[in-house]
This record gives structure tokens, C-alpha cells and sequence, in this order.
């Protein structure tokens, strides 16, 4: 899972079995080895929920989406969810294979990018 942050807005991408994780009820965490504390961010589905939401304790980042945006999102053509939680933008959204990727290993298990260039 890929993490964006600029300004009051959050972006999280995901590849392919970190959307089958979710819609299946897990949870994908990801961790930076920052300096003193390591940075957690994870995507979490809420079962009561109605809205993306995210709360921080300054060490772990948790965005939670309503399940039930999740159902059948694994499978169908769905880019993503985004909303305003607390005056933060939220964008959770399937991570694309690059054009021109840093390494092949970026486009491991990413969706076809379906406006790739010839």
C-alpha cells in the first residue's frame, strides 16, 4: 500500500491482493522504519460505518472504510472511495501500473493501467 500525504489530504493506493485482503474483512498495515518511531499506516474495513474516517495517535495512521463499499470491489471496475473526515480529504484508490515505472518491481501485482501509453 502506497501512502500520499500533501497538505490536509491522504491518498492510499493498493495492489491487487491488498483489495482482495479488504474485501475479504482484513486489515493491510504498512510500516516506515522513520527515526525515533516507526510510522504504521492501515486501511481497515468498518462494518457500522458510513463514511471514510481516520484517526492518528501520532505513530499509527488508521483510515477505516464502511464495508460495504468493499463488497465486490476486488472484481469490478471501481477506481476508488474518497471523502472528508475532520477537514482531512481521503482517497483510497487501486494502484495502476506505471508507464515508465523506477523499477519492474513498482508494477508488481498492480491493476492494467487502463489509459497506458503505446
Amino acid at each position: 500500500m502506497k501512502l500520499r500525504i500533501h497538505a490536509d489530504s491522504i491518498r492510499l493506493r493498493l495492489k491487487q491482493a491488498e483489495v482482495k485482503a479488504l474485501t475479504e474483512g482484513g486489515e493491510v498495515v504498512e510500516r516506515c522504519a522513520t527515526v525515533p518511531v516507526a510510522l504504521e499506516y492501515a486501511l481497515r474495513p468498518d462494518a457500522h460505518g458510513a463514511a471514510l474516517t481516520a484517526e492518528s495517535d501520532g505513530a499509527r495512521l488508521t483510515v477505516r472504510i464502511p464495508a460495504a463499499w468493499l463488497v465486490g470491489w476486488d472484481g469490478d471496475e471501481r477506481v476508488g472511495f474518497e471523502g472528508d473526515a475532520g477537514g482531512v480529504h481521503l482517497l483510497i484508490e487501486k494502484d495502476f501500473k506505471c508507464a515508465m515505472p523506477a523499477t519492474p518491481k513498482d508494477n508488481e501485482d498492480c491493476y492494467e493501467n487502463p489509459v497506458a501509453c503505446e
